[in-house]
């Protein structure tokens, strides 16, 4: 009789034990989705609010072509975020040189005319590479190269990724 009984508990632990090993395994998948759908939502959000600024600068130029006063050069050099008057519920300002950018915020970088964002959802393993992508405005000359019109209009505004190399050296300042 004492056999049964010692069964019954022997049973009783290994389905105990087998729920909370199911319970650990369903826990690591929702964290794992969770960070997956946390890591996505963040890399949308970065693409539209990049997407926005072009548009909005891709019209300002427009508008500025179509009453006769092309955009300048300067444009390049200034605080797109400034320059067209909105700010994007996740920018945080201005930064320095050698000041660490905040996590899940747009910055601008005036000393090297940067746009840049630093994600808050990415491996710590992988640094502070990973962490930053940073753009530059660019020109589309109103001019073709080699002609007399003057190089310094601008027709349209593109924001394109900075080279790699320069970002790893941008984030080894940080270090």
């Amino acid at each position: 009789m004492k056999a049964d009984y010692d069964s019954g508990g022997t049973v009783r632990r290994a389905r105990l034990f087998g729920w909370a090993v199911c319970g650990l395994i369903a826990l690591g998948l929702v964290w794992a989705m969770g960070s997956k759908i946390l890591r996505v939502s963040e890399a949308r959000a970065l693409d539209a609010t990049r997407e926005n600024l072009l548009a909005s600068l891709t019209a300002l130029a427009a508008e500025r072509v179509a009453r006769g006063q092309a955009a300048d050069a300067s444009w390049l050099r200034r605080n797109p975020f400034q320059l067209l008057r909105w700010e994007s519920s996740d920018y945080c300002g201005e930064l320095q040189e050698q000041q660490l950018p905040q996590a899940g915020c747009w910055h601008y970088l005036p000393v090297r005319g940067w746009l840049l964002h630093r994600s808050r959802f990415t491996d710590p393993e992988q640094g502070i590479v990973a962490e930053l992508r940073v753009f530059q405005l660019q020109a589309v000359p109103k001019a073709p190269p080699g002609s007399t019109e003057s190089q310094d209009a601008v027709i349209s505004l593109e924001l394109n990724q900075v080279p790699a190399a320069d970002v790893t050296a941008l984030a080894d300042t940080y270090q």
